[in-house]
């Protein structure tokens, strides 16, 4: 049946409305409603318990949350300008919504509603964020009751792709009823793995299209009989999956980020420069925001062509900002430490704050990195004056904690609430045993 025959003919008619909002951890939700009347569902959209913004990833609620059972409702009111009609969810039309409290305010805890108050202040200053993305995951399934990849292809194989042809092409077609634009789709590094880039678009309709994305991916996945994992590290043996952020600012159309008489010959404006400092000021924090679990420091390890340092390079995938080769309209910087398994509102409101306090105090970011230092020992990096990246949740937290910027930006409240969350999954998985570690010492000493 053709896409445009399976959409209920106007909002009015579709039997069930899904607004969805994303809880601090990043973890999308929502509560469809049946349609009973749009004017009331776009008014005041539904009710949810204020505990569920505390959806962290190793535990229905957090101790020592604020949000907690006794905090009441919140109510998730759809924006209109974000309608989409699914193709896959037929007589189901949907929307991204934003969290206001009992008396009409919007939430202190509303990522989204954040993210578009740091863009209403960038724009003050004549400019609009523009971000595009590169989406890794793995499609996978059990076998003998435990997780496989979908096929055994390698890097960037033509198999890769075409075992998976018929999925990849539903998905692209999706995408589309779904208001998000595919560039590229293609096998990955690792075995089952895909990689979906996005256009660029206004930082929170791309944010917003992060969303639909991975609902779409995850729900034609599924009726594969696959899992498409968006976990950055699954198992020793596999491939890290990243999301990688790529950002500018545009000023009256024309690419702010761009100089063709650059003194450093790699055709960036000062402005850009200036951005790439304060980026790079605050990165170990950010690092907590762009890889917010235990997990994501499997994918972060030395040498696998992610954030290894604080620094800055044309090409360089070992930096924590690199600068893609294209140039002129597209030029460019990209963050190499987000992975999907953050909170995309969250990591554009911050990024992009610390790229307006390096604009604002104009902090030169120094000489680009014009070497691969992924080959090196962190020792070589130091002896080389590059400093580290964080290895550690833990160690990314505490970076994050002393941060005043991204404190301020945040709020005190959503800050706290942040850190409280990501400390009680460091706790817990401090207390996990692995598998590798029982074959090593069960009778070693």
């Amino acid at each position: 049946m053709p896409e445009k025959a399976r959409r209920p003919r106007t909002r009015r008619n579709a039997k069930f409305v899904g607004i969805t909002y994303v809880d601090i951890a990043g973890v999308t939700r929502s509560k469809p409603l049946i349609n009973r009347g749009m004017d009331a569902i776009m008014k005041d959209g539904f009710k949810t318990a204020k505990a569920n913004l505390d959806g962290n990833s190793v535990a229905p609620l957090t101790p020592g949350s604020k949000l907690n059972i006794s905090q009441g409702d919140v109510s998730i009111v759809p924006d209109p300008d974000t309608l989409v009609y699914p193709s896959y969810a037929p007589g189901t039309v949907r929307y991204m919504g934003d969290v206001h409290e009992a008396d009409g305010r919007v939430s202190a805890f509303c990522p989204r509603s954040l993210l578009k108050r740091v863009v209403e202040d960038v724009r003050r200053y004549g400019y609009e964020p523009l971000v595009g993305l590169e989406s890794e995951f793995h499609l996978v399934k059990q076998v003998g009751g435990q997780w496989a990849p979908a096929d055994t292809s390698g890097v960037q194989t033509l198999d890769g792709y075409n075992e998976h042809r018929k999925l990849l092409e539903d998905i692209t077609r999706a995408l589309d009823t779904v208001n998000v634009s595919p560039l590229k789709v293609h096998a990955e590094g690792g075995r089952g793995q895909m990689e979906i880039d996005i256009a660029h678009e206004t930082a929170l309709k791309s944010a917003d299209g992060f969303y639909y994305f991975k609902e779409v991916v995850k729900t034609l996945a599924r009726d594969e009989g696959l899992v498409a994992s968006f976990m950055p590290k699954i198992g020793a043996d596999w491939w890290g999956s990243g999301l990688h952020v790529h950002l500018n600012l545009s000023q009256h159309g024309r690419n702010a980020f761009a100089d063709v008489s650059d003194r450093r010959k790699i055709g960036l404006s000062q402005l850009c420069y200036f951005f790439i400092g304060g980026v790079l000021e605050h990165a170990k924090a950010l690092c907590a925001i762009a890889a917010p679990t235990v997990n994501s420091y499997k994918r972060l390890l030395p040498g696998r062509w992610n954030a290894d340092a604080v620094t800055y390079g044309p090409g360089n995938r070992g930096s924590a900002v690199r600068i893609p080769d294209e140039r002129g309209k597209a030029t460019r910087i990209e963050l190499r430490m987000p992975d999907n398994a953050c909170n995309l509102y969250l990591v554009l409101a911050c990024a992009i704050s610390a790229g307006m306090e390096g604009i604002e105090k104009e902090l030169d970011p120094g000489e680009p990195l014009m070497y691969d230092a992924s080959a090196m020992t962190d020792k070589e990096r130091i002896a080389r004056g590059l400093e580290l990246m964080p290895r550690s949740l833990g160690e990314a937290l505490g970076y994050l904690e002393k941060d005043r910027l991204l404190r301020h930006v945040m709020g005190s409240e959503m800050f706290q609430e942040f850190l409280t969350q990501r400390y009680f999954e460091v706790a817990q998985g401090a207390d996990q045993v692995t598998p590798w570690e029982v074959l090593h010492f069960i009778d070693l000493f």
